[in-house]
């Protein structure tokens, strides 16, 4: 008898070591799908994670992870087939994880996968622009669970990305709406967000190449700040995985970004000769756009309009279509080829969906019903070559460009709009060369304009005095500055512009 009860609690041992192993054995195995995620090999990433599932049937990562490939699947395509699988998928995650917390109600993978199947519903839901009221729901859901989770297990180190999006995502909520998060219990912090972002980079099992990107994205700064944190952080993952044409795409975008024309073209043509597997027509699309911006920032804009009219072809209803098609027809425009420019400026859509497609399209439809009766003028022209030497870091030929306009009298006849642009970005010359006192007059120049249809510069204009201020140590002047956006409402980029401080002022001494 006793040496069959020694023989039950070998066996039991045994038993438990081998399971435990198996969920290690699945660990790799899951490293070892997300490698074929990162890489677009959607199909041998699908085969892993169902193998996973038979394999370890009580594991929730083959599901989990299933499910999230149709995730990635939805967002750039914003295929409905492809977000009811996937939500199809999630709720099976949900179900399943719901059945161990029925037995075991601080088991912290079945909470975590329950958190994060919520949170990528949540977030996939506001970015198809379908149920708001179920993403919040959703979203709700996720952050509860995920703090919860680290509360009871704090080592758990992939639950801080999803924790951290949520902050980051809060903490650009403008300050006069901060009430009604702290009335819903949610609490945004950009610092904090960002902290949990490189605790699961740092320490995370599964999460570490995700919230390298995250932070890529996020640590984006002002381009007067000399930070190449995101630059550093798109190479480590171009270099990282090799065979990745979306992860070369996010380098060469971070290049652009950076000023540096030659690199980026580079790497958005290592990102075409790697297209060979999923989102080919995606990567196509953004390939050649990188192509184009990074080919006009030159002023090549012959070679520019080409590959703009090759992003173009791979475009969907989704996406931000009118910034496409006015920056073709710039680029021809430019290159001399008007009646191209006509046949582009003509093609702008006006049904665009603010909420969707982002404050852009509307931008960009004006500019291009406006280029349908009136050609780049000279002013315009200059204001164009200037900025392109500008984002190219050629600042001494920027602002000769800029000073031999004002010496050519060109701003004799402009609009005050096309003053305005001028001065802007003239301006911004300044900033970028750390020359404040010049970039301060030119700015109080803008400001001392009434646009016509250029308003939006203003609180712009705002911002960068409230900038130079605070550089200056002058606080109080430089909070006036920043006041002062406040006073303007419904103008272009009005988001954008308040995220950006919001950012500015988290990173402030």
């Amino acid at each position: 008898m006793k040496l069959i009860q020694k023989f039950s609690i070998l066996f039991l041992l045994l038993f438990i070591f081998q399971n435990d192993k198996a969920f290690s054995n699945s660990d790799d195995e899951v490293l070892i799908g997300l490698n074929y995620v990162y890489d677009l090999k959607f199909d041998e990433a699908e085969s892993v994670f169902k193998q996973i599932q038979k394999k370890y049937p009580a594991d929730l990562k083959g599901y989990f992870y299933e499910s999230l490939l149709y995730f990635y699947k939805a967002l750039p395509s914003r295929d409905k087939s492809m977000l009811e699988k996937f939500t199809e998928l999630s709720d099976n995650v949900i179900i399943k994880a719901e059945d161990i917390l029925d037995k075991d109600e601080n088991n912290p993978d079945a909470l975590y996968y329950k958190g994060v199947s919520h949170s990528y519903r949540s977030l996939l839901l506001l970015n198809l622009n379908e149920s708001l009221l179920k993403a919040a729901s959703d979203g709700n859901e996720g952050y509860r669970i995920l703090t919860e989770l680290i509360r009871i297990k704090p080592d758990y180190y992939d639950a801080y990305m999803g924790l951290g999006l949520y902050k980051i995502a809060l903490g650009f909520v403008p300050d006069k709406f901060k009430w009604l998060l702290s009335l819903i219990g949610f609490d945004g912090n950009i610092f904090e967000g960002m902290s949990m972002l490189k605790k699961s980079m740092n320490k995370g099992k599964f999460t570490v190449t995700d919230s390298k990107v995250f932070l890529c994205l996020f640590s984006l700064k002002e381009k007067e700040i000399s930070d190449n944190t995101s630059l550093m952080l798109s190479k480590e993952l171009s270099d990282n995985y090799p065979e990745s044409p979306v992860f070369k795409i996010l380098y060469s975008g971070m290049l652009l970004q950076s000023g540096h024309n030659s690199e980026c073209i580079k790497s958005a043509e290592d990102a075409l000769s790697l297209n060979k597997f999923s989102f080919q027509k995606e990567i196509v699309k953004s390939a050649n756009a990188l192509l184009g911006t990074a080919n006009f920032r030159e002023n090549n804009f012959a070679e520019a309009a080409i590959f703009y009219e090759e992003s173009i072809k791979n475009l969907n209803i989704f996406d931000r279509f009118n910034v496409h098609i006015f920056s073709a027809g710039v680029a021809f425009e430019l290159a001399g080829n008007r009646s191209k420019a006509l046949e582009y400026y003509s093609k702008v859509r006006s049904d665009f969906i603010n909420e969707r497609d982002g404050e852009a399209e509307k931008f960009f439809y004006r500019y291009a019903t406006v280029k349908l009766k009136n050609p780049i003028t000279e002013i315009e022209r200059a204001d164009i070559l200037g900025m392109n030497l500008r984002e190219s870091l050629k600042l001494d030929e920027a602002i000769k460009e800029f000073e031999d306009a004002l010496k050519q009298n060109l701003l004799m006849n402009a609009s005050n709009d096309e003053k305005i642009r001028f001065y802007f970005d003239f301006g911004l010359t300044h900033v970028y060369k750390n020359e404040s006192d010049k970039a301060v007059k030119l700015f109080e120049k803008c400001i001392s304009i009434k646009p016509d249809n250029e308003l939006w510069i203003l609180p712009h204009a705002y911002f960068e005095l409230g900038k130079i201020y605070d550089r200056q140590n002058n606080r109080q002047k430089s909070d006036d500055m920043f006041d002062e956006i406040f006073s303007y409402d419904d103008y272009d980029f009005k988001n954008f512009l308040e995220m950006r401080l919001a950012n500015y002022l988290n990173n402030r001494n």
